[in-house]
């Protein structure tokens, strides 16, 4: 009977998980920085921007939203939330855009830092080593509400299969200097395309990793301790 507890002791312990919730915001990052592996090491997350009008990807790019005269005036901050005024305005610092120009770019950075305008921009593409609950993502800049496959943002799972199909898409933000946040709330997820059907930017990325609790190593112990001293005494 008391082998049986301590089983179940043990199994309790290593199933019980808690979340670690990170918000990306990308601020550590000078003006102009390509954004791919950056995030691997302490999170296991990486980065694409994919130019679709330039055929071009590796173009996940940091604008600046606190400098003044930039190739996009309508990036810089401060911004406003149309859609609701409960969210008040939002100064966010530096913001991911997928870049217009490649030809400005060598390994590590783009110089003039712009967001690509046409339509449809492209796409960035987010995997996570692994899964995550995605929380929620602000974006900026977005001209309107548009329903389409340009403007899908697609998230999946291990197996690379769809979650909830044709529920999400990048919402309109009011246009120039505007923003607005999306609540998603999805866990295991693994990946997510985020399509711009036109100029537009991301920031703030909420995701949160399942982990152990502090507690649970507590009680790992407790039951491997338990366990062996109930298989001593049964020798």
């Amino acid at each position: 009977m008391k082998l049986k507890l301590w089983i179940a002791l043990l199994t309790m312990s290593v199933t019980v998980p808690s979340a670690m919730a990170t918000v990306l915001t990308f601020d550590e990052f000078d003006n102009g920085t390509r954004i791919d592996d950056e995030y691997y090491a302490n999170y296991g997350i990486t980065f694409n921007g994919i130019n679709l009008d330039e055929g071009q990807d590796n173009l996940a790019v940091i604008f600046d939203t606190s400098l003044t005269n930039t190739a996009d005036p309508d990036l810089e901050a401060s911004f406003n939330n149309v859609n609701d005024s409960n969210l008040g305005t939002l100064n966010p610092g530096n913001v991911l855009i997928i870049h217009e120009n490649p030809s400005s770019c060598d390994e590590f950075s783009c110089t003039n830092p712009d967001d690509e305008g046409s339509r449809s921009a492209g796409y960035f593409s987010i995997n996570f080593e692994t899964g995550v609950t995605l929380n929620s993502i602000d974006f900026f800049d977005i001209e309107a509400n548009e329903a389409t496959i340009n403007n899908s943002i697609i998230l999946r799972d291990i197996n690379d299969l769809e979650l909830n199909i044709g529920e999400y898409y990048t919402p309109g933000t009011g246009g120039n200097n505007t923003w607005d946040s999306l609540n998603f709330n999805v866990s295991n997820v693994y990946s997510i395309d985020i399509y711009l059907n036109g100029s537009g930017a991301i920031d703030n990325l909420d995701v949160a990793f399942n982990v152990p609790e502090p507690a649970t190593f507590g009680v790992l112990s407790l039951a491997l301790l338990g366990l062996f001293s109930s298989r001593r005494r049964t020798v």
